[in-house]
């Protein structure tokens, strides 16, 4: 009489377990990687669109015949209604710097402080959110920072103007502090210049 058997031996269940054990440990690397690399194009591709929407402005500045004055309100692109909730500017016209760069929606007309960037951190956040089409977000409050893509601040250059953007990324390795996060996004007002910065 034979008798059949079903099932795994404890020796084939131990190989098993043994080569799944070794798939995860070369594999979750792998998968790891492919998943900071996604993130590294998508932010990559954030910085590039802000770049374009920076030298549409540029352009239309141009168009305008300023010469290298400084120009509150200017029509033409990216015109529209801030409606953002506690928002005190309604009107969300491009404010552009004496080279032709936005400084932000906020600026009075004739401009104060024309190599400062808006009205504190909030220009920056209206600049991002005047300028881009996207689905990634930013806030200037850095208690609200976690439940937005990007927090949004000033920062001082060598002449201490306030003329730089810095959109630090919230959701993989951030800190408030740019040179501390992970993933951070500069814009230069006084060059035009657009960059993405991986610090590892």
């Amino acid at each position: 009489m034979s008798i059949s058997k079903n099932g795994f031996t404890l020796i084939e269940l131990v190989v098993v377990i043994v080569i799944i054990a070794v798939l995860a440990v070369v594999a979750a690397p792998r998968f790891l990687d492919l998943n900071s690399d996604a993130r590294e194009s998508m932010l990559q591709g954030a910085a590039a669109e802000f770049q374009q929407s920076i030298n549409f402005a540029h352009q239309r500045w141009a168009l305008e015949g300023r010469g290298t004055e400084s120009y509150a309100n200017m029509p033409g692109y990216a015109e529209g209604t801030d409606a953002t909730e506690g928002s005190n500017s309604i009107d969300s016209h491009l404010d552009m710097n004496d080279v032709g760069y936005p400084l932000g929606v906020d600026k009075n007309d004739p401009m104060g402080a024309p190599f400062n960037i808006g009205k504190g951190n909030k220009a920056c956040y209206l600049l991002w959110d005047r300028l881009l089409d996207s689905s990634l977000t930013a806030t200037d409050s850095v208690a609200q920072a976690e439940d937005y893509d990007f927090y949004a601040i000033r920062q001082q250059d060598d002449n201490n103007y306030f003329s730089k953007c810095v959109f630090i990324f919230t959701k993989d390795g951030y800190d408030p502090d740019p040179e501390s996060a992970k993933h951070v996004i500069w814009y230069d007002s006084r060059t035009g210049d657009v960059s993405y910065v991986l610090n590892d």
